[in-house]
């Protein structure tokens, strides 16, 4: 698996959830018990926090931060952050090269 493969399954999913974007994103998301808004901000989060720990390389814990998304957050933009994601990683390992 490689930068290739994150930026399809991001590209997938933004063909899946793109035409939902106007629905209410209050409700649950599936079957999980999270709301579509808990779950596109976790979904927008993980990608800068994996970047943070390639740049950074914490040895014994993740670094303390975490992407906060305002609750009026449009769909869209959610979708433009998760989309923005893959990018940040891929550019984050890029930037640090191998672990020496």
């Amino acid at each position: 698996m490689d930068h290739r493969d994150v930026d399809r399954a991001a590209a997938e999913a933004l063909r899946v959830l793109g035409p939902l974007a106007s629905r209410d994103r209050r409700v649950r998301a599936g079957p999980l018990e999270w709301n579509c808004l808990r779950t596109a901000a976790h979904i927008a989060h993980d990608p800068p926090a994996c970047a943070g720990q390639v740049t950074d390389r914490p040895d014994h814990a993740y670094l303390p931060f975490d992407l906060v998304v305002p609750p009026d957050a449009s769909p869209r933009d959610l979708l433009r952050a998760a989309a923005d994601g893959p990018a940040v990683r891929r550019l984050a390992c890029r930037t640090a090269g191998p672990r020496g």
